[in-house]
């Protein structure tokens, strides 16, 4: 259903979003808050605000904790092509996975919760960085559930990937089961939704521009950058799967809406387990890529990070200077669909703007040095040359 948001509320929201000091954030979506119309259509919407305004006065006690000299706020510089989060309960051998695939060096103790803040680490697949960061284990809830704390639910939602963490020797399917139902509790689903909108913002573009993949059931372009532009976004690339309609993109301008981010389980301490009826029946019960490892013998370790990268839904591109014979040792790692025009515009907005036509190499080239125009879509390890005015 619509929000049916007033112009007055839309304004309010985007103050909100602009806002850079965390009270003054706060007090906007209270405001924000109190503007929207109370009806069911918008229940998740104030759910979904509740919550930010929760989280911002966290914010804040933390803020002052660490102006009183105690503890920082979790945050995680993002290095390497890719971050993915490293998610699951307490003592399943998080941190020993982590030490195995890295070079961090967490600490690795046989009591429950020895992790307490995220620690990142590099994965090499190949020739691309992936960073695993490792997230303290989630709560226990009163009824035995797992509950993310309010500090990772950012972290989760702004990652490319997950990898859920299990026991083989301890009911590896009910923690599986308590693990995605947490994620759910903050709008994350791990299977790929059929229709879905996504709104990334873009510097210095100057236009809204729309990809669309399937068919689009929603008002035309126009509609949807007109619907932008009332929230106050002039530069955004808004891709579109399946079919959507306006209040879906107005979902996902309000970050109303389940995002999905693609999902692999590594099932640990195969040494420990108990039976080959609880590895069969992980398999047959989750539709996710599962690995089952042993950190102790290393078993399964080799096959975690190309499976990981065949579910990240990316690819990799190397660019190549015209008359050069040579590509770029170093490749871009863009999503699944993008074009050679998109990949212009995240190289230099200049070079988008001052696209000619591009010659590609590889997967999608019927012949070496094809010239292709703005919209050819890329695959993994294909090689550009892109040429300008």
């Amino acid at each position: 259903m619509p929000a049916n948001l007033t112009a007055e509320a839309k304004a309010k929201w985007q103050q909100a979003q602009a806002a850079k000091n965390l009270k003054e954030k706060l007090l906007l979506f209270q405001e924000f808050l109190s503007l929207i119309p109370k009806h069911k259509g918008n229940e998740r919407l104030r759910a979904q605000t509740k919550t930010k305004i929760a989280q911002l006065k966290q914010d804040i006690v933390v803020q002052r904790g660490r102006k009183a000299g105690g503890r920082t706020s979790w945050t995680v510089e993002r290095v390497g092509s890719v971050q993915v989060m490293l998610y699951g309960p307490t003592n399943v051998g998080r941190s020993s996975l982590l030490s195995k695939l890295t070079n961090a060096q967490p600490p690795v103790a046989t009591y429950e919760y020895t992790t307490q803040r995220p620690i990142p680490g590099m994965l090499q697949f190949e020739d691309i960085q992936i960073q695993l960061v490792e997230l303290p284990a989630p709560q226990i809830g009163s009824q035995g559930t797992f509950r993310i704390q309010p500090e990772m639910s950012d972290l989760v939602r702004s990652s490319d990937a997950l990898m859920l963490v299990v026991d083989l020797s301890n009911n590896p399917f009910s923690q599986l089961s308590s693990l995605i139902a947490s994620l759910e509790d903050i709008h994350v689903s791990t299977l790929r939704m059929s229709s879905r909108v996504e709104i990334i913002p873009e510097k210095g573009s100057g236009e809204i521009r729309i990809a669309t993949a399937g068919v689009q059931q929603s008002k035309p372009a126009e509609k949807i950058r007109e619907l932008l532009h009332s929230y106050g976004i002039r530069n955004a690339l808004v891709r579109i799967y399946g079919e959507v309609t306006l209040d879906d993109v107005e979902d996902a301008i309000l970050e109303n809406v389940t995002i999905y981010k693609p999902t692999i389980v590594v099932a640990n301490k195969l040494d420990l387990r108990k039976n080959e009826e609880t590895t069969t029946e992980l398999a047959e019960k989750t539709s996710l890529p599962s690995i089952l490892t042993s950190c102790l013998t290393c078993q399964g370790l080799p096959q975690v990070a190309p499976t990981l990268f065949r579910t990240l839904d990316m690819v990799r591109v190397y660019t190549k200077e015209p008359n050069e014979t040579k590509p770029s040792e170093h490749p871009f790692v863009v999503r699944t669909g993008t074009t050679v025009k998109e990949l212009a515009r995240n190289i230099h907005t200049d070079l988008a703007e001052r696209y000619r036509y591009s010659r590609i190499w590889g997967p999608t080239s019927k012949f070496p040095g094809e010239r292709v125009g703005p919209d050819h879509i890329l695959g993994d390890q294909d090689v550009v040359e892109i040429h300008i005015a």
